[in-house]
């Protein structure tokens, strides 16, 4: 009896302590658990509504108001509950989380199966979370994730679940599935977030448009956005649509039938061609005007479009911008790329607006990326001959007072203070020549030339503002030097500023800062629109920019072979070159002394201005990265601009740059300056004509024509004779007729530098004869003239006797009324002479050898005493 007592007294008190000690773990865990969860919480995230809404990101539209670019760190488009298609809400609901119109933000039943699950497998690869606590993670622990412990993971998982169920108490669940499919990431190229911006990317579509199968694909894409983006892994992406299809079956969304012609689709036939880079229909391949674009909106508000969502919009012209696109890609056969390292940078604007249409930024753009080197708007090179137009003749035009008409001089010549010689690219002198031809021919020493008489006229520091008011920034009055009239020395630029200081010659003259944005709007609509401003600077005056665009036309259509030729179309064109040299800088890359780096043109027409440079960025040794014969002959700078221009104007066929009533047609001789009216009767082949501003356009006499003046003359009269005595003609060549070339060698002192000979474009002795040494004797009002090739001559007069007379001698042309200045003297002639017998002869001279008695046969009878 005793023992089984005890037994069963043993037996309840047994259950006892172990119900006492469940009651103590129970209250020790309660406790614990309470002090741990009150530490999990303390770093927990304030929840604020706000928080959960992401930025969208930028816009970018074209100048018709269409989409180009979503532009941010993150691309996203957000949508509304009531923009996502059914299947789409099924889908995510099917492979995520299937009661979430049910729980509070935690799915207990989900959460322990996961965690079971995580058990078993010893993974803990399963989650658990809902869309409301994922949407909670990707909003404040998104960024800590990487390398924490799986303690930090327990206790973010904590503050997960509060924050979760405290979401749901402020926010309804269609706002939360809203907020949660906006967040997303959908991998794919350039960032992608969000459904909408996913769907547009993926199938060219809005969310409320997709169907069954592509709803499944989105949602399983989430899961591992690289790994399941059919673009990357097409059967991975078709296995995980599947099973997406599988559970929307089971849970009932789809039906059997529904579910075997969606699994029937293949992923592919649905997806657009990521490689045209289209989202919804709107081309990326803009993408060297896009980050222009970008830039200059950061610049103009001092928001980064990135960070801050924004549209901006642009004057881009699709049409032209492809072109650009077409050839910086490689895909124009006219533009044959002799290697991989040259270069390119394209740009084009409205030269009467500044409004930048299509910028082309390099081949590197070319094969793909954004914010790369922009070789058209952030590269700085020599450029070359390309600023003569717009520098030394325009600058000419100006305070020169020429003519479009003009006669330069090409010859050696060395920069002041300095022994170097100036060279053309050929290596040769011309002599005189055309203004036009000058230019067509792009001859160096005759824009030198140009731009240091302008600057003896005007002054060096008018020129260097003349710079610096054309937008070259590069540009001060410490790098300044004459090597600037040839784009050379420290002239370097972009082709982004090239273009608009050419702009000047087709708009009057004025300078408009060149522009791609036209407007920007902030998208959250707590900042006020900006509308940039753009004023006109005029820098140049109307008429010196029409003279310079004659010039620049007469290059189009030149008699000489010239690349700009190749733009010769019904409509006026006008157009200038350019090219800089590696000079020795080359050497160290095996690139020849003086070999082409750089090529430039300029091409224009009243509507437009283009530039493009062709060349290479840097010198690589042994790579070529220079201009042979055969590169150049490709003329690549030419067939550029030509196919731009094609897309720009000829559909518009715009008229020529209209003549200022500032300008006016005059015509001259030939070669001459100041310019001397015509003579009647003239060889038209010494006529020229020409435009000049019409407060410059006297002409002056060519009886006037400049000869040397007369110092010193002399003369004495004997026995009926006159003898004259001249100083020599201070320029001997000019007492022959010139002959059709000329001596242009290059002194420095008596020290010959170059010998050169060039041709004579004219001179006043082809009109005139050469210089001749001319007389006249005058006694009461009457004339005698005289003239002589040489510096002393004699001549027969016959003369009134005692009686004043005057002789002056003077320069001039052997016909013609162009002279020298005289210098002149007088004296008496003797009275008539006695007749006397003939007196007893003496060895002592009458009148102690006096002049003038007319009794000495050694001395004159008179002299003239010059005044």
């Amino acid at each position: 009896m005793t023992n089984t007592k005890k037994r069963k007294l043993n037996k309840r008190n047994l259950w006892t302590a172990i119900l006492l000690i469940l009651v103590a773990i129970e209250l020790l865990v309660a406790t614990t658990g309470l002090a741990t969860i009150g530490m999990m919480t303390r770093s927990m995230p304030n929840l604020v509504i706000d928080d959960f809404f992401s930025p969208e990101s930028s816009k970018v539209y074209d100048k018709d108001g269409n989409l180009i670019a979503d532009v941010g760190v993150q691309l996203r488009e957000n949508v509304k509950y009531d923009d996502l298609s059914e299947s789409l809400i099924d889908a995510f609901l099917s492979i995520e989380d299937s009661r979430f119109f049910n729980h509070n933000g935690f799915d207990m039943a989900r959460f322990t199966k996961s965690m079971l699950e995580n058990i078993k497998s010893m993974s803990f690869s399963q989650g658990g979370s809902t869309f409301t606590m994922q949407l909670v993670k990707l909003t404040y622990f998104q960024n800590e994730e990487a390398g924490i412990s799986k303690v930090k993971n327990i206790e973010y998982k904590v503050q997960q679940i509060l924050l979760a169920m405290k979401l749901e108490k402020q926010a309804d669940k269609k706002k939360i599935f809203e907020l949660y499919l906006n967040k997303l990431n959908f991998g794919g190229k350039g960032n992608i977030r969000g459904i909408q911006k996913a769907a547009q990317y993926y199938y060219g579509k809005n969310a409320n448009e997709l169907n069954l199968a592509e709803s499944a694909m989105l949602a399983g894409v989430i899961n591992s956005p690289y790994y399941y983006d059919p673009h990357n892994f097409l059967d991975y992406a078709t296995s995980r649509r599947n099973n997406v299809l599988r559970l929307m079956l089971r849970h009932g969304y789809i039906t059997k039938k529904e579910y075997n012609l969606a699994v029937a689709i293949k992923v592919e036939d649905l997806l657009v061609d990521p490689t045209d880079n289209k989202v919804g229909g709107t081309s990326y391949a803009y993408q060297s005007y896009i980050d222009a674009a970008v830039k200059e909106a950061q610049k103009l508000t001092g928001y980064d479009p990135f960070n801050t969502p924004m549209e901006i919009y642009t004057y881009m012209d699709p049409k032209v911008q492809k072109v650009m696109d077409s050839i910086q890609s490689d895909q124009e056969k006219d533009v044959p790329f002799p290697d991989d390292l040259m270069e390119v940078g394209m740009i084009s604007e409205n030269n009467q607006t500044g409004e930048i249409v299509a910028i082309g930024g390099g081949r590197n753009y070319g094969r793909g990326g954004a914010m790369l080197l922009n070789h058209a708007t952030e590269q700085y090179k020599q450029p070359g001959s390309s600023v003569k137009p717009f520098l030394d003749y325009a600058l000419a035009f100006e305070y020169l007072g020429w003519a479009t008409s003009h006669v330069v001089t090409d010859r050696p010549m060395m920069y002041q203070g300095t022994d170097i010689v100036i060279k053309n690219a050929s290596g040769k002198y011309q002599g005189d020549i055309t203004l036009e031809a000058a230019l067509q021919q792009s001859l160096n020493t005759p824009a030198i030339d140009a731009l240091q008489q302008v600057i003896n006229t005007a002054g060096w520091q008018t020129v260097v503002d003349y710079l610096v008011s054309l937008g070259f920034s590069q540009v001060n009055a410490n790098n300044f030097d004459l090597g600037f009239a040839i784009g050379g020395s420290n002239f370097v630029c972009s082709p982004l500023e090239l273009m608009a200081a050419h702009a000047i010659i087709m708009n009057g003259g004025y300078y408009i800062q060149p522009h791609t944005v036209s407007k920007i709007t902030y998208r959250n609509g707590n900042i006020p629109d900006f509308v940039p401003q753009y004023d006109k600077k005029q820098v140049l005056s109307k008429e010196a920019a029409y003279l310079t665009a004659v010039l620049m036309n007469a290059n189009v259509n030149s008699p000489y072979f010239n690349f700009m030729q190749i733009l010769k179309r019904d409509y006026p064109t006008y157009a200038k070159t350019g090219t800089s040299d590696w000079g020795k800088g080359g050497v160290q890359y095996n690139i020849p002394v003086g070999a082409s780096k750089d090529k430039w043109m300029v091409s224009e027409t009243t509507m437009y201005t283009t530039a493009v440079w062709v060349g290479y960025e840097k010198g690589i040794k042994d790579a070529g990265t220079y201009f042979t014969d055969a590169k150049q002959n490709l003329n690549l700078q030419g067939r550029i601009s030509n196919l731009i221009l094609s897309a720009l104007t000829d559909e518009a066929k715009p008229q020529a740059v209209q003549q200022p009533e500032g300008v006016v047609q005059i015509s001259h001789i030939l070669g001459t300056f100041p310019y001397a009216n015509v003579i009647e009767g003239m060889d038209p082949a010494f006529v020229a004509t020409g435009y000049i501003k019409k407060d410059k356009a006297e002409l002056i006499d060519p009886q006037t024509a400049s000869v040397s003046n007369l110092n010193n003359f002399s003369a004495t009269y004997d026995n009926g004779v006159i003898n004259v005595h001249f100083d020599p003609y201070p320029e001997a060549d000019k007492l022959v007729v010139a002959p059709h070339d000329k001596d242009i060698s290059l002194y420095n002192g008596d020290q010959l530098v170059v010998e050169a000979y060039g041709n004579r474009i004219f001179d006043y002795s082809w009109i005139f004869g050469p210089i001749r040494y001319k007389v006249k004797v005058t006694q009461h009002g009457n004339v005698q003239e005289f003239m002589s090739e040489g510096q002393d001559a004699s001549y027969d007069v016959t003369l009134e006797p005692d009686t004043d007379t005057q002789v002056c001698g003077y320069y001039g042309f052997e016909s013609g009324a162009a002279s020298s200045n005289e210098v002149c003297g007088n004296f008496k002639t003797p009275p008539v002479k006695k007749i006397e017998p003939t007196p007893t002869p003496t060895n002592t001279p009458t009148n102690n050898g006096n002049p003038g008695n007319g009794n000495n046969p050694n001395q004159p009878e008179s002299t003239a005493q010059p005044h």
